[in-house]
This record gives C-alpha cells, structure tokens and sequence, in this order.
C-alpha cells in the first residue's frame, strides 16, 4: 500500500484556512454595504424631513424650491457619499491627465485609512491569501478581527 499525499482540497488545515478567509471576506464586505447603506438612510431621513418641515410650515413658496432645499439637507447628512463622489470624479480626471501626459496619480496608503478594524480585517484577509499561495510555515490561526 503507497502512501498517497492528501490533495490540497481534502487538507484540514487548508480547508479551515478557506473556511476563514471567507468568513473574514464576508465581514468587510457586510462593513461596506452596512456603512454605504446607513449613509444613504441618513440623507433619506433628513432629506424627507425637512422636505415635510418645509411643506407643513410653508417656509419655501413652491415645490421645487421645497425640493431643492431638502435636497441640500439630505446631502449635509450624506456628505460621505458626496465627498466620496466627488474624490472619485476628481483621481479620474487626473488618471485621464496623467494618462496623457504620462504619469499615474498616486495615493499612500495612509490617506485611506479610516478604521483600524477595517485595516486589520485587510490584513488578516492577506496573511491567509499568502498561506494558501505558498502553503509554508504553520497555518494562520483563528484570531478575531
């Protein structure tokens, strides 16, 4: 009888490492759905607020400027997602410049870095990607976020 080596697949280790970095995957992206949808609820509520406020007091005379100004107020309470916008509009304009001109924007990685939870889930998401691609050393061990 030959002693076969277990594929890759039907390895404890292996699998458990899998079994984790998905669950690890699934908690950033279940941190980025929750915090873009609570902004959006956020401009919602304020926005439908003061849209309500204006009609009831009769601040504004019609239902456009009504609208319009419970749309800035709607903006105030997701500005996030507006600053968020307008970054992403202003690196394409300037990776379409320096495309042209030859050259690429840049940004360092700490000017992106808002949550240490967020970062750290990065990382650990990274050490099991490089465990599974070099499968050296011990494997990485369940550590909570």
């Amino acid at each position: 009888m030959t002693n076969h080596a277990l594929p890759e697949e039907t390895d404890p280790e292996t699998r458990r490492v899998r079994r984790d970095l998905a669950r690890l995957q699934v908690l950033l992206e279940r941190r980025r759905v929750r915090a873009v949808a609570m902004r959006g609820v956020r401009g919602a509520l304020g926005g439908g607020a003061s849209f309500a406020a204006l009609v009831k007091l009769k601040l504004a005379g019609s239902l456009v400027l009504k609208g319009g100004l419970a749309l800035l107020v709607g903006l105030c309470f997701a500005w996030p997602v507006v600053v968020g916008l307008f970054l992403a509009l202003v690196l394409l304009v300037l990776a379409v410049v320096g495309a042209m001109e030859g050259e690429a924007p840049s940004c360092p990685d700490s000017c992106w870095s808002a949550s240490t939870r967020r970062d750290r889930l990065r990382e650990l998401i990274a050490e099991r990607l490089g465990w599974l691609e070099s499968r050296t050393g011990a494997a990485p061990r369940y550590r909570r976020p």
